[in-house]
């Protein structure tokens, strides 16, 4: 699966004006609740906090994969956002975050780690994660992710 396959081109948030991880996830939780139309919204905000409260998702270099496996939701949904200022994370290189790829899928989906894992491998590459920070817009941004992905995925 790709994520150009999953992810809408609204599903961009750039230069999101947040103070902390909390509102970072709720807000970020609450914008793919409504764009996706998803039932239950309050549970896609509390599967998200659940999952973070277990291990932090911030992976390095500046980027976190805040994720979950609801019952509610009938497929792979995911929302990206661009910080406007650096958020702390509790990430493993112990730095804040700016890029932030948020991921809720079926509890059974077997997508679900394979999406991760290709979002991980396409932030990897140093060039992708630069040209996102220098995006202008969400159009820009959603290009050089899809750009990424072709050059960098699988």
């Amino acid at each position: 699966m790709k994520l150009q396959d999953i992810l809408q081109k609204n599903a961009v948030l750039v230069d999101l004006a947040v103070r902390n991880k909390p509102e970072l996830l709720c807000r970020m939780a609450q914008y793919l609740s409504s764009l996706y139309d998803l039932r239950m919204p309050d549970r896609v905000v509390e599967g998200i906090f659940a999952r973070e409260a277990d291990l932090s998702t911030g992976i390095g270099h500046a980027i976190a994969l805040p994720h979950a496996r609801l019952e509610t939701v009938d497929r792979v949904h995911m929302v990206v956002a661009r910080t406007a200022v650096p958020v702390e994370f509790g990430a493993i290189d112990d730095e804040p975050v700016r890029l932030v790829f948020m991921l809720v899928s079926p509890m059974n989906s077997s997508e679900h780690t394979t999406v991760l894992s290709q979002v991980s491998r396409i932030m990897y590459h140093e060039d992708v994660r630069a040209d996102l920070m220098a995006a202008s817009d969400a159009q820009s941004f959603f290009e050089i992710l899809v750009a990424g992905e072709n050059k960098y995925g699988c």
